[in-house]
């Protein structure tokens, strides 16, 4: 029961966490995708604008060069100069003529404003005006702004302008974090609050199978449901609706079951009534032929003595017999014990014994000693032993054998085979032989349930039976029970 809880509630949290877990990343993406990209793109703004601002600037120096008003590599310096402290985020500007050569540039590395030569052919005249995010070996995340300097449709120039994105990268990452740990904390709440809730819902069905593990459908064990009126309370109904129903079958196959070992037994008996009718009959001859010498011969003494003492002596002989057969034919209630299976086995084959002289057949026993006691209905089992000695008598034609052995299988099983060398048992007939009603007997002389029945009632006390027979040379069955560890209540 536990296991089917956990895996319900576990199952029921996993797919719903899944679900939201995915949301919430999906959710947390997207956000993070759309904010960097407003960052992106405030920034970017800015460094446009700044550098169309320095532009006007350097075109004013240009032109003021041109007309020779201002020498041009002081303003210009001066210029780049405050335009790089003033911002303090920026780290190259590069500064070309109408023609795409180099005339100034400037780098600000650790605070300082440095030069470099040669640097040209790694800082092409930019030809069109354009922003771009990369990264630098030098300077790491740049946003480089490329502007043409126009005026009146006159170009004067060009300038690469390198911001410092270092702080786009740094509140990127800070957002992913902060979105990280909303969504971390977001998604325990959601399961936490899921939890809670499952739990609350699960309970009632936790209860339903709590209470169903209480039916073992042998003990009478009342179960309790609380009345609900939502769906789970009408599976509660339903449930018990169900457990009375299977009541009620259960009850009727027990019935049924009863009444079909009863028939099988009645049936044994009058298979056995030819054998009944020959040992009451001897006795009965003897018991007229003695009254009629009591009669002839009504004074003498003595012959009365003798005569009375084999009287008596026939009916005590019919009078075992009749017991015999009712103690067998008698319709028990179920009633297990733990039982020596020898004890019932000498009954039976006793009982049977005057039947197995018509054909001549020899019975012999090798019961085991020591064996383990088995807890079954002693009738039950003796009626087991009749159907399974039955089969042999009419599998045998005259003056066969019919060998019962004895044993224990392990510390934990006993055994009982019923070995014959009768006509044996087909190879298609042998996976049909424990179905209902299935016989290869003549009309009259088999009901088809013997086998069925033995089946039944082993199974039912944990035992198996297992046959093997080959055709007009042996058949043996084999029962197996467990042993009854606690057998202080023997039944004999």
């Amino acid at each position: 029961m536990n296991k089917l809880k956990s895996s319900l509630k576990i199952r029921i949290i996993l797919l719903i966490g899944v679900v939201i877990i995915a949301l919430m990343l999906v959710i947390s993406s997207v956000l993070l995708i759309k904010w960097r990209d407003i960052i992106i793109h405030k920034e970017s703004e800015n460094a446009i604008s700044i550098t169309k601002t320095f532009a006007v600037t350097v075109i004013d120096a240009l032109i003021f060069e041109e007309s020779g008003t201002l020498q041009k590599e002081n303003i210009l310096e001066t210029y780049v100069d405050n335009f790089i402290n003033r911002l303090g985020n920026v780290n190259y500007v590069l500064i070309y003529d109408r023609d795409g050569r180099l005339i100034l540039y400037r780098f600000f590395s650790q605070g300082i404003i440095n030069s470099s030569a040669n640097i040209g052919p790694y800082f092409p005249a930019p030809k069109y005006e354009e922003i771009k995010i990369f990264e630098d070996a030098t300077f790491g995340w740049i946003i480089e702004a490329n502007e043409l300097f126009m005026l009146s449709g006159k170009k004067w120039g060009s300038a690469k302008i390198g911001f410092n994105a270092e702080p786009i990268l740094e509140e990127i990452s800070s957002t992913f974090f902060m979105l990280l740990g909303a969504t971390i904390f977001l998604t325990s709440i959601v399961l936490l609050i899921l939890f809670l809730s499952i739990k609350r819902m699960t309970s009632s069905l936790e209860l339903l199978v709590h209470e169903i593990d209480k039916i073992d459908f042998v003990s009478d064990f009342k179960i309790s449901l609380p009345e609900k009126n939502d769906e789970i309370g009408f599976l509660y109904n339903h449930f018990a609706l169900l457990k009375n129903r299977l009541d009620i079958s259960r009850n009727e196959l027990e019935k049924a079951q009863k009444q079909i070992n009863q028939a099988e037994k009645l049936a044994s008996i009058g298979r056995l009534a030819s054998g009944v009718a020959h040992q009451v009959n001897n006795p009965l001859n003897g018991i007229k032929s003695c009254l009629y010498a009591i009669k002839k011969e009504p004074d003498n003494i003595n012959q009365w003595l003798e005569y009375i003492d084999l009287i008596n002596e026939g009916i005590d002989n019919i009078e075992t017999v009749v017991k015999k057969l009712l103690g067998f034919a008698r319709q028990q209630s179920t009633s297990e014990g733990v039982i020596d299976i020898n004890d019932s086995i000498v009954k039976v084959v006793n009982l049977f014994d005057f039947r197995l002289k018509e054909k001549n057949i020899d019975i012999k026993l090798k019961l085991g000693e020591d064996l383990g006691r088995v807890k079954i209905d002693n009738h039950l089992f003796q009626e087991v032993v009749m159907n399974l000695l039955l089969n042999s008598y009419d599998a045998i034609i005259a003056n066969g054998e019919i060998l019962i052995t004895t044993g224990n299988f392990s510390e934990l099983f006993v055994f009982m085979e019923i070995k014959d060398n009768g006509a044996g048992i087909s190879s298609e007939n042998l996976k049909k032989i424990f179905e209902p009603f299935y016989t290869t007997k003549e009309i009259g002389t088999g009901t088809g349930l013997g086998l069925s029945v033995c089946l039944g009632i082993i199974e039912s006390h944990g035992g198996k039976i297992d046959v093997h027979s080959v055709e007009n040379i042996e058949t043996f069955f084999r029962i197996t029970l467990p042993v009854e560890k606690n057998d202080e209540t023997v039944d004999y």
